[in-house]
């Protein structure tokens, strides 16, 4: 059986509106994150998944069984496994899988 390795993700502060930007575009598709008008990012998949990422890194998650809604130190962006980590003192917090 053949495991795909990723390479841990990308490590995000996420009070940095470009890095963020530029990691939820990848991470979602292109031309899929809005800003609203208070500068939250906003990426929204089918239905009612979503990830928003205000201006003072507050992240806000929406999935049909489970969400999400804190401050975390960082955010890591792991493209290849497809999945989001808020992480808060070295740990994950929070795991957002993408659809």
């Amino acid at each position: 059986m053949r495991r795909r390795v990723t390479d841990g993700g990308n490590s995000v502060d996420p009070t940095d509106r470009t890095a963020v930007r530029d990691h939820l575009e990848r991470f979602s598709g292109s031309g899929t994150v809005t800003e609203t008008d208070d500068g939250t990012l906003r990426a929204d998949f089918s239905g009612r998944t979503h990830v928003a990422v205000a201006p003072d890194g507050t992240l806000d998650t929406g999935m049909p069984l489970h969400s999400f809604a804190g401050t975390p130190e960082r955010l890591v962006f792991d493209h290849d496994s497809g999945e989001l980590r808020a992480e808060l003192d070295g740990e994950s917090v929070y795991v957002f899988r993408r659809p």
